[in-house]
This record gives C-alpha cells, structure tokens and sequence, in this order.
C-alpha cells in the first residue's frame, strides 16, 4: 500500500475555519488568557472583566485573588476547633509565569509601591505582580501571596487569539507619568 495513495484524502481537507476552531475551545466556565506572544498565562473561573480593579493606581489592574496554598497532607484528621474553609465561586491560576524574587520599587507623585513583578514565562513581559504586606496596615513583612494584580492590556483571551486578533499598536497601554523604578 503506498502511503501518498492512503494519505492524500487526510491532506486534501480544508483548514478549520475560525468558527471551527472556536467549537474546539475550552470550557465557557473556564477563562483562559494568554501574553501578548500567545503564551498561555492563566485560567480563571472569573473573566478579567468582571474582577474588581484598581482605582487609586495609575495602572487600574485587575485584583484576582489566588487560592490558597496545600495544606501539608498528614495522617491526622483536622481538630473538630479548626474551621472549614468557605467554599468560593472564584478560582485563578496563573500558569508559566515567573515571579521576581527581589522586589521593585515604583514611585509616582503619590507616593512608592514595593512591588514583586510576575513576568510571562516565555517573553519575560510583565504582566502582573503582588505587593509587599509592608504597603498594608501592619506589621508583617514579605510577599502578599493571596491576591495577585493583573495588569489589564498584558493579556488576550483564548478565543481573541484564536481569531487572529492583535492587540492595538501600542499594545492598548496608556503613557503614565512614573518618576523612577528601582530594583
């Protein structure tokens, strides 16, 4: 049997059409979005859109908070005084990204950010970053690991890639007057 013979219906089918391959997409209750360099980046169970922003930043990026980290697996059952933990209709990942481990200092006319930059783990643009607990009223130290701020034209949804859309020619990012960042 010759191969080119048997093949030669397989590579005569068309491409899928957009609409096609939209049908191929992930689950409506899953968001998926991904960098500017179509890496994926993060799956929410809450589109971007719809998760608070920020409104005393120059950046207005969106606030996601993230789950929990595992609780270490022992062979103990909880204590009948620890509290279970409240179930949410929330959840987000952010996947293949790379968090700095030494913070950046940004500072504006209203004041500084010490902030810990969470880059695309394929192009290295930063897409979003956590702050240190220091910027909160209190006295701990370090990275705040609950909530993540994205930055709102540093990602395209799945569907949007898929289509073939691109970004505007300034990536859709608005100039910001920033006086200095420092690591």
């Amino acid at each position: 049997m010759d191969i080119t013979q048997s093949s030669r219906d397989y590579f005569a089918m068309p491409s899928p059409s957009p609409s096609d391959k939209l049908s191929l997409a992930a689950s409506s209750t899953v968001y998926t979005y991904h960098c500017l360099c179509t890496h994926l980046l993060l799956a929410t169970s809450t589109p971007l859109h719809a998760l608070p922003a920020r409104k005393n930043s120059c950046d207005g990026a969106h606030i996601m908070p993230l789950p929990p980290p595992p609780a270490p697996t022992t062979k103990s059952r909880r204590p009948s005084n620890e509290p279970v933990p409240a179930p949410t209709d929330h959840y987000g990942l952010l996947l293949s990204t790379h968090l700095e481990n030494a913070p950046s200092i940004v500072t504006s006319d209203s004041g500084f950010e010490k902030r810990y930059l969470q880059r695309c783990g394929r192009c290295n643009l930063v897409v979003g970053y956590q702050l240190d607990w220091q910027q909160f009223a209190g006295d701990r130290a370090g990275r705040k690991e609950d909530l993540v701020y994205l930055l709102p034209e540093g990602f395209v949804t799945t569907s949007e890639m898929i289509m073939g859309k691109t970004p505007p020619k300034n990536g859709g990012m608005q100039v910001v007057a920033m006086a200095e960042i420092k690591t």
